[in-house]
Formats: structure tokens, C-alpha cells, sequence
């Protein structure tokens, strides 16, 4: 896990100044401290230049720095992620004559493009993986993995291409215009994070997750290697696959196991982390080290799932540490969270403590829990989209009305969840469906807050969603909407960012993309169970302990944030009245948040707009 960033000019404007070039770089670099401790390396030539932070993870000897090179030169790569079946691949490799000089991930990358190039490398790879190629014969390529774990970002003109791990991180370039895109900050209002493949900088962009692109001479294509298909090819039940999934399960964590440094899990008294649990245990007894384990725990009772977390680390006798962090914690660490903070987001917090904790446990690799909901369809409104699908039969004129009541009455009585629903008063496609389950700001919050028409908001869903093509409003379409971008948008994106400003490799075994893709196929009925949060990861893993955990309540990894931003709310009212957004609706939403009518997190998203104006 690491930080990566390059540069590359085409021919016709080379700058002739290859010093001034590696300082650019050199500063990217340095603004990505966090994510690489361990050591740093540049490569220039022929007008390119690639860089690289490196967190020391598999291979810590001298032969695993980066960027790399093959034989004669000819090829360099920086990367950042890491590759679970690299050790499969490299013997592959040796079978067709190639010869290693380390034992590293990354010199797989090298092989694997000589031998495959670059469609059949990335669809080889099975891992978290954001990396860039510098081939001197055919110019810069660079990929993102499936899901898009790691990040990539680039800004790119007829003359350049720049690339780094951050956003913040290529604006130190000098090489880019400054300029915030209202459209990501729309879209942003809307969703609760800048949407793909955006970013809050006008100039930069997001390669989107399961996509390769290739710069040359001031060239830039864009192709992508992996999809979920819609609709899915299902199977009418999980016997459609003979295999059953529990040995799936244990080699997909086993290969996220593998480390040179120490690995942990985050646990709470969810399924997802109590699954992690129960199998990495097992492995890692089987290897004769124990597991460690970390908790979050709060004051505030409610919150905290010390209870449960501990139960399953007792079970599964775990080395367990439970992390105490108070309100005095949050408003201490606040400035530091904004600084670490990359783009907006209307959550992270719970991401930045825990990492925080993990590293000053002497971890370096830890196992999150994070896309078991998606993967393994957890949320509550599955269930409910499949069991009580009338939204998607309802006749447009009664989905109207019924939205528009629904509205008014959230409205009047100050229930902002309520107002959601507005999004469906133009029907119930695929994209206004998933706004009434996962839709931040109201329609008309939105509108007021930027200054928009409703016809502008009308454009900015279908920019926004019509890009994935999900069809109807079928649960299925609306997974896949929610893996496109609460998924990435958000958790992944928060994930990467605030463990990585704690030099922790975050690692998310659900999201295997061999696991995703078998239980894409298995039928919306097989995954629900009205008695039973996650059915298929409980029966898969077989285990009374995980059983329980998803018998109980379903509960979010949440802090206590609407009380704590009520004890210091002036001075975060101050700074989201700082931002760029109209004013007196800014004031409102926070008087709305102040008298309870108003959820924390829109409060919290426009602070944080501020905070980065």
C-alpha cells in the first residue's frame, strides 16, 4: 500500500527541463507522506516521470522499491494496492520463461504486461490495485482495480498527464487549475459524496473502478475490463453453483492474510466483522499466531457495541483491544481530520479513529468488514424493495402524489428522511428509487443551496446516474447503483483516505471481486432471510457465534456525532457558512440541525464544504 504519482509530456511540448519535472513530482510525493513512510523512489526518462511512497507490506527488502523496471528498461511501474493471487500468477510467469528478481506483487505487474499486455494482465489480477506503466515504446498506462479500492486521479491536456494516489496531492503539482466543479458539488448534495468520475476539482478527474487508460503523445483513452451485467445472469437458487461457498471464504481471507508486517481486523458486533472474525481466527491458529483484534467504545452508551465485539473476540480468542474515544478525542482531533480530509464527505470520522487506533497498536494491515452489506444485500431496504415492490408497479401519476404527501408532510413536521421521497415525484426509475433510499440533501434543498432550476436538477440525476444504464427499478439495479456509488463514492473512498493518513493498509476481503461476481448471479430471494441479517455469509461460514450476530438488530458503525457537534456547533457553523454555497440556506439547515429537525451528517457536510472552500 502505497503513493503513487507521474507525470508524462507528449513530444511536441516537452518542457527540456527533466529537474523541474521531478520536482513537480518530488512534490506530490511529499504530500503523500502518509500513505508511504517507508521510502520513496523516482524514475525519469523521455519525458516522463513516475514516483512512488512506499509502505513497507510484502517483501521488505531493497528489492521491493519502486517504481520498478523490467530487464532492459524498456518498462516502469509505480504501484499502490496489493495483488492476493500474485503468487499463482508468478509461477505462471516463470513458466513462460520470465525471471524474477524479487518477490514482490509489483514485479508481476512488469511479466504480466510483457507476456499479456495490459486487457489481459488487469483481467488476471485479483486484488485492491491502483498502478501506472511507463512503457517507452507506447507511453503511460494506468489501471484501477474492480472496485475500485484504491484511488487514482489524474489531470490531463493535449501538452501533459499528471497522476497521483490524492487530489489534494496533485494540486501541489502547480500544474493544475484550481477551480472547484459545481457539478461534483451538486452531485455531492445530492448523494453525500462527489460522484465519479469527478472529483471537487474541476480540472481532475476519477479513473472510474474496472477501467484501464493509456496517455500517448496528448492522447487519452479510457477503456473498461470489468463490469456487473444487468440483469444478471441468475441462478435460480445458491445450489445453481455446486461449490459451496465456505471454502470460498476461507481462501479469499486467507489471501488477504498475507502480510510481512502484523494484520488485525476491525470488529464490531456486526456479522461482516464477526465473520472476518471467525474465519481469520481459525487461519491464523492454524499458523500458530493469534489474531488482534480493535473495538471502537464511546461514553455514550448507545453507540458503543463493546458488548458484542467482546463476546466475539472471547469466542474466537482474539487478542482484543477496545479503542476509548470521547467527545474531548473529536473536538481535539478535529483540524487534524479536516487536513487529512481529501475530498468532501458527509462521514469518515468512525474511519479516521479507528486507524488511528490500529497504528498505535503497531499494526500496519488491518481487515474491515466494509461491502458485506452490498455484497451480501444487508440493508433493511432490500427487503423491502423485494418483498414490497410497489413502487416499481405503482402507475406514475399515484407515485407522484404519494411522493409529493410524503414531501409536504416531512416538511411540516421537520422529518428530513421524509423529504427524500420528493426525488420519486418524476417516477420510479432505477435512479430516483435509489435516491429515496440513499438521497442526502432534498430535491429542493439542493436547488436552493446552488442556485439551480428544477430542470437542472432533472440533468444533474441523469449525468449522474444514467452514465451506469441500471434499467428498472428492480432491488437488483438499485444494488448496483449503490455499489457504483455509495460503495465507491463513499466508503471506499473514506476508507482509503483516513487509514491511509494513519499509514494503515485497509483491506476488504467481502469485496473479492470472485466472491462478488458468484453472488451476483445467485437469485434477490436467496439472499434474504426476514429472520437472518446476511443469510448466505452466516450459513457460509458456519459458525453459532456469526449466526447471532446476524440474528440481532442491524446497527452501523456510528459515532455520536449529533451530540458532539452540538457542543461545539458555533465554531462548525462558522466554518460551513465559509463555503461556497448561498448563505442564508446554509443558516437554515443549520438551525434545522440545531432544533432537531435535521439530521447530523447535512450539518456535518456542510462544515466540511466550508472547511475546504
Amino acid at each position: 500500500m502505497c503513493g503513487i504519482a507521474g507525470l508524462m509530456r507528449s513530444r511536441a511540448s516537452a518542457s527540456g527541463d527533466p529537474a523541474g519535472d521531478r520536482a513537480v513530482v518530488e512534490r506530490i510525493l511529499h504530500a503523500q507522506l502518509h500513505r508511504g513512510p517507508d521510502g520513496s523512489g523516482i524514475h525519469c526518462a523521455g519525458g516522463a516521470v513516475l514516483g512512488h511512497r512506499r509502505l513497507s507490506i510484502i517483501d521488505l527488502s531493497e528489492a521491493g522499491l519502486q517504481p520498478m523496471s523490467n530487464e532492459d528498461g524498456s518498462l516502469h511501474v509505480t504501484f499502490n494496492g496489493e495483488i492476493y493471487n500474485y503468487l499463482e500468477l508468478r509461477a505462471d510467469l516463470i513458466g513462460h520463461g520470465h525471471v524474477f528478481r524479487s518477490h514482490t506483487d509489483t514485479e508481476v505487474l512488469l511479466h504480466g504486461y510483457e507476456q499479456w499486455g495490459m486487457e489481459g494482465l488487469v483481467g488476471r489480477l485479483r486484488g485492491m490495485f491502483a498502478f501506472a506503466l511507463d512503457d517507452a515504446r507506447r507511453g503511460l498506462l494506468f489501471a484501477r482495480d474492480r472496485l475500485g479500492i484504491k484511488p487514482l486521479y489524474y489531470h490531463a491536456t493535449p501538452d501533459l498527464i499528471v497522476f497521483a494516489s490524492e487530489v489534494k496531492a496533485l494540486m501541489e503539482s502547480g500544474l493544475v487549475p484550481a477551480e472547484r466543479d459545481r457539478k461534483a458539488l451538486t452531485g455531492f448534495l445530492m448523494t453525500g459524496a462527489v460522484p465519479q468520475p469527478l472529483t471537487i476539482v474541476k480540472a481532475v478527474k476519477c479513473l472510474p473502478p474496472g477501467h484501464w487508460a493509456e496517455w500517448c503523445d496528448g492522447e487519452l483513452k479510457v477503456h473498461r475490463y470489468w463490469d456487473l451485467e444487468l440483469p444478471p445472469s441468475i441462478a435460480q437458487d445458491d445450489e445453481g453453483d455446486p461449490r459451496p461457498l465456505g471454502p470460498l471464504l476461507e481462501d479469499l481471507v486467507r489471501r488477504h492474510l498475507i502480510s510481512d508486517v502484523p494484520v488485525g481486523v476491525f470488529l464490531s458486533g456486526g456479522v461482516d466483522s464477526a465473520g472476518l472474525v471467525a474465519v481469520a481466527s481459525r487461519i491464523r491458529r492454524q499458523e500458530g499466531h493469534p489474531l488482534t483484534t480493535l473495538t471502537v467504545v464511546f461514553d455514550e452508551q448507545q453507540y458503543s457495541e463493546a458488548s458484542p465485539a467482546a463476546a466475539i473476540a472471547k469466542k474466537f480468542d482474539t487478542r482484543h483491544q477496545e479503542v476509548h474515544v470521547t467527545e474531548a478525542d473529536f473536538r481535539r482531533d478535529l483540524p487534524a481530520f479536516l487536513a487529512s480530509m481529501d475530498q468532501p464527505t458527509n462521514d469518515g470520522v468512525n474511519s479516521y479513529f479507528v486507524s488511528r487506533a490500529a497504528r498505535e497498536a503497531g499494526l500496519k494491515v488491518v481487515l474491515s468488514g466494509l461491502g458485506g452489506d452490498e455484497v451480501f444485500w444487508g440493508y433493511k431496504h432490500y427487503c423491502w424493495l423485494e418483498t414490497r415492490g410497489w413502487m416499481t408497479r405503482c402507475p406514475s401519476p399515484l407515485l407522484s402524489l404519494a411522493a409529493r404527501a410524503g414531501y409536504e408532510w416531512g416538511r411540516l413536521r421537520g422529518r428530513d428522511n421524509w423529504m427524500r421521497t420528493a426525488w420519486l415525484k418524476a417516477g420510479a426509475s432505477s435512479e430516483r428509487v435509489y435516491l429515496t433510499m440513499r438521497g442526502f440533501f432534498a430535491p429542493g434543498q439542493v436547488a436552493r443551496l446552488m442556485h439551480l432550476t428544477g430542470q437542472e436538477l432533472d440533468e444533474a440525476v441523469e449525468e449522474h446516474f444514467g452514465v451506469f444504464h441500471a434499467g428498472a427499478a428492480t432491488p437488483t439495479a438499485v444494488n448496483y447503483l449503490e455499489m457504483k456509488r455509495y460503495l465507491h463514492d463513499q466508503l471506499l473512498r473514506d476508507t482509503d483516505v483516513f487509514s491511509m493518513a494513519h499509514s494503515i493498509e485497509a483491506r476488504v476481503p467481502w469485496l473479492d471481486h470472485v466472491l462478488v461476481e458468484r453472488l451476483w448471479r445467485v437469485a434477490p430471494e436467496r439472499k434474504l432471510d426476514p429472520a437472518m441479517n446476511k443469510p448466505l455469509l452466516v450459513r457460509g461460514i458456519g459458525d453459532a457465534a456469526v449466526a447471532a450476530a446476524g440474528s440481532r438488530p442491524k446497527k452501523g458503525f456510528v459515532f455520536p456525532m449529533a451530540h458532539w457537534m452540538k457542543t461545539c456547533a458555533p465554531e462548525l457553523q462558522e466554518m460551513a457558512s465559509a463555503g461556497a454555497l448561498e448563505r442564508q440556506a446554509v443558516e437554515d439547515c443549520w438551525t434545522d440541525f440545531s432544533a432537531g429537525r435535521l439530521h447530523w451528517s447535512r450539518a456535518w457536510a456542510l462544515t466540511v464544504l466550508g472547511a475546504a472552500a
